[in-house]
């Protein structure tokens, strides 16, 4: 019977405080008893064979498996956080079993990809993730890199400006995944930017709604989003401290400049100037990362001479402003409506003095921005009395660009070397931040005002 049962069981857990107590204090405690039989020296198992760890090893695996069940059921937060802290502790010993490392691996990218969890979960998994594939053989890594990439491009779908922080979170995390292997992590940039490249390549000769609508989606401009910030952080900002892993990852930053700006061109519509935005964005962090030149100025200045802002009268509207942050094209109801292309124009003057604080430390500098001066007080002359509003901030942006040209002749006129040595024009003015020229405080200024006015948008949606 029933009770017959019960009374021959030699344990009894009553009630969920006590089965939690009992799961934590087990959970706790088993990494110390196995390392009795299996010591850990160095994150390594130091031997793996022996009496010892024949009395261990059943032992261990049986374990791993029951550890692994219970991440597949548990459904608490808090709980999901322990068990995934103290099974940290277990890495070294999943790592003497290529079964058991390849289903932690996967269940770490499902709660690194679900919806249902919170941010601090996706960091621990992300942690224990990195650790596993830093003591794990190649094989481990493979499954890591290519698991975590496409974990991210699956959930980086924009619905709202508030998940837009889950997903630059989840960027961030497969970013620095991809900085332990120079090898795996080259391959795999390798194989993921030639399937952008060839999807691109198809959109540009089929040339139907159907093929752009493969290249114009969230998940296609945040991949590109993803190997934008590995290259501009590996070859850029950490390029000093990983010397290796720039030099295999910078012959990629040449194939993905040039499908961000196919990109950028595919459909060159007002509707889709939200897009280009992104794309811009792109190329400039690479660029002002990887001190590599790219032209993005035309495009920028583009924007500007479409009709939309030279001849087109533009249509008034109570439409509340639109974040660009979320967008990829305009909506239906805000295409030629004063309000979108305002917003437009915001992101269009921020975009510009990025590009131009970003070359302002060049030798070249005040020859360099000429055509781009020449061009804007052109538009200034034009589209001012339209939008007069940005006529006035564009005036701000061109004396800025005039004290800083004034700013580098000074510097220019000091120097002792001959256009001919190289190595001086690149270190000139190499002390001096782009933030501190004129242009480069205005930039900055612009960027806090973009940040504060962000923050603003998502707590107001996190409200809702």
């Amino acid at each position: 019977s029933e009770n017959e049962s019960a009374s021959q069981t030699p344990y009894r857990i009553e009630g969920m405080r006590i089965f939690n107590k009992t799961v934590t204090t087990s959970i706790r405690a088993a990494p110390m008893a196995f390392n009795h039989y299996a010591p850990i020296v160095n994150d390594k198992v130091a031997q793996k064979s022996g009496k010892k760890w024949g009395v261990a090893q059943a032992l261990i695996k049986s374990y791993l498996v029951s550890l692994l069940e219970l991440l597949k059921q548990m459904s608490d937060a808090a709980m999901i956080q322990y068990l995934i802290k103290e099974s940290e502790r277990m890495i070294p010993y999943f790592v003497c079993f290529a079964r058991y490392s390849r289903e932690f691996v996967k269940e770490l990218l499902r709660l690194f990809g679900s919806a249902s969890v919170d941010d601090g979960v996706r960091i621990l998994a992300l942690l224990s993730l990195r650790r596993l594939v830093s003591l794990s053989p190649s094989e481990i890594a493979d499954i890591a890199l290519k698991g975590i990439y496409l974990t991210y491009v699956r959930s980086s779908n924009v619905k709202t400006i508030a998940n837009l922080t889950t997903i630059q979170l989840m960027r961030n995390c497969g970013v620095e995944l991809y900085g332990n292997d120079a090898n795996a992590s080259y391959q795999h940039g390798f194989v993921y930017i030639r399937q952008l490249a060839i999807h691109l390549r198809n959109s540009m000769q089929l040339r139907s709604k159907e093929s752009f609508r493969a290249i114009y989606n969230w998940q296609f401009i945040n991949s590109l989003n993803f190997w934008t910030e590995v290259l501009a952080t590996y070859c850029g900002d950490r390029a000093e401290e990983q010397p290796q892993l720039c030099a295999t990852l910078e012959s990629l930053v040449y194939p993905l400049t040039q499908i961000i700006l196919g990109v950028a061109r595919l459909v060159p519509t007002a509707k889709y100037f939200p897009l280009r935005i992104h794309c811009i964005s792109q190329l400039l962090r690479l660029s002002s990362a990887t001190g590599i030149y790219i032209p993005v100025l035309p495009m920028i200045i583009e924007v500007l001479e479409s009709p939309e802002f030279l001849s087109r009268r533009p249509i008034n509207s109570t439409l509340k402003p639109l974040s660009l942050d979320s967008q990829l094209k305009a909506p239906k109801e805000y295409e030629h409506t004063r309000v979108y292309l305002e917003v437009v124009l915001e992101s269009v003057f921020g975009l510009l003095a990025d590009a131009i604080a970003a070359q302002s430390v060049r030798i070249a500098f005040p020859e360099w921005v000429v055509p781009a001066v020449l061009q804007l007080r052109r538009w200034r002359k034009r589209a001012g009395k339209s939008w007069s509003r940005f006529s006035k901030q564009l005036q701000g942006l061109l004396e800025k660009i005039e004290q800083s040209s004034l700013m580098v002749t000074q510097q220019r006129n000091k120097v002792d070397f001959g256009p001919a040595n190289l190595t001086g024009a690149n270190q000139f003015m190499s002390s001096i931040s782009a933030d501190a020229t004129p242009i480069g405080a205005y930039a900055s200024s612009l960027r806090k005002v973009k940040a504060q006015q962000r923050a603003t948008m998502v707590e107001a949606e996190m409200e809702k």
